[in-house]
């Protein structure tokens, strides 16, 4: 490809799913879209971002690396069971008492550590989920407003622009990564899937 950006690697990983998904259960990309909780206009705006970036023989390599991770998964007994983490962490919050340690001793937060841990929240669900951060239940939650929704799923992606990850963003970005190792530990080491 050309030119590879983070837009270009979420497109590849969305493409992948769907991928996966069609090749274990059947059926259309949009069906396949449905299941898998991810919006019609998502998989539309995949399909044209990668039909712009990826000339022909690039899908047929696509094809064939997507068909190499399902052999991969096929043949590994220690799977990640990622449906049982998202079931574990449906309701999680980053914990109030949890954030002000995060951001403690990171130059240039500015009012981002005084805010609601909700950016932590999204952020390290969508890494212990390795599931796009618009599908966390948090921004499904009827106490988080229209005007709110908005104003957090635009500060995610504004964190997540690899223009902005330099400085107090890349060590906080760091933090809620180790963070997210550890819950995600939590999730999988659960007798009864829970945290």
């Amino acid at each position: 490809m050309q030119q590879v950006n983070s837009s270009t690697v979420r497109h590849l990983r969305r493409a992948a799913s769907l991928k996966l998904m069609e090749m274990t259960a059947g059926g259309t990309w949009a069906e396949c879209a449905k299941t898998l909780g991810t919006l019609r206009g998502s998989v539309v705006s995949t399909f044209d971002a990668l039909g712009r970036a990826m000339p022909g023989n690039l899908w047929e390599e696509f094809e064939a690396g997507v068909e190499r991770i399902a052999a991969e998964l096929d043949s590994n007994p220690n799977r990640v069971n990622y449906a049982r983490r998202r079931q574990s962490i449906a309701t999680w919050r980053m914990p109030a008492p949890d954030w002000p340690e995060l951001c403690d001793g990171i130059p240039k937060l500015g009012h981002l550590a005084r805010q609601e841990p909700h950016l932590a929240t999204v952020l390290v669900w969508a890494e212990v989920t390795q599931s796009e951060h618009l599908n966390c239940p948090l921004l499904a939650a009827p106490a988080l407003g229209g005007r709110d929704r908005k104003q957090l799923v635009d500060q995610v992606a504004q964190f997540l622009t690899p223009a902005h990850q330099k400085a107090g963003r890349l060590e906080l970005r760091r933090r809620l990564d180790l963070y997210a190792i550890r819950l995600a530990v939590q999730c999988d080491s659960a007798p009864d899937g829970g945290q």
